[in-house]
């Protein structure tokens, strides 16, 4: 499949109910298998998270369509306790897009669009490639963190902003 076709759209917290369907159906796609075996993941608690999450101020969400058929998106909000950091939530796309820039196009137009000094990330401890990704990207871990009780352990990686 050709990328030639591909678009992205910039979104902020007053355009969540227009695009919270194509948000709900890649993370359904991207997490089938997660969502099956670990409550963590489920719909429910994932719309539980997106709801905080864009609630939280300076919520700006990427969105890449390829023919208008939605491929993967990326978002992230203002730290409320630290204003000078954007932390990166979700950046998934689905497989079929995997390998061809699609997923780091999604990332530099949502960092286009910051002005924090920061930005921060999870990475799931036991995705090393995920890991390395973002390390080439400019990433550097600098933690860990579990950010709920029934979570699983994730690496915390931040990126110096332009």
């Amino acid at each position: 499949m050709s990328v030639d076709l591909l678009t992205t759209g910039y979104y902020t917290a007053g355009h969540l109910d227009e695009i919270r369907g194509t948000l709900l159906d890649v993370y359904a796609e991207v997490y089938a298998d997660d969502i099956a075996n670990d409550p963590f993941f489920s719909i429910e608690r994932w719309q539980e998270r997106l709801a905080g999450h864009s609630s939280a101020g300076g919520w700006g969400c990427v969105i890449a369509e390829v023919d208008k058929r939605a491929a993967g998106f990326t978002y992230g909000f203002t730290s409320r306790s630290e204003n000078t950091t954007f932390m990166v939530c979700e950046n998934m796309l689905l497989p079929q897009w995997r390998g061809r820039g699609v997923s780091k196009l999604m990332h530099n137009e949502l960092m286009r669009h910051r002005q924090e000094e920061r930005a921060e990330l999870l990475v799931r401890r036991e995705r090393p490639r995920l890991r390395a990704m973002y390390e080439r990207w400019g990433y550097q871990q600098v933690g860990e963190k579990l950010p709920f009780p029934d979570a699983p352990l994730y690496d915390v990686m931040v990126l110096q902003l332009p």
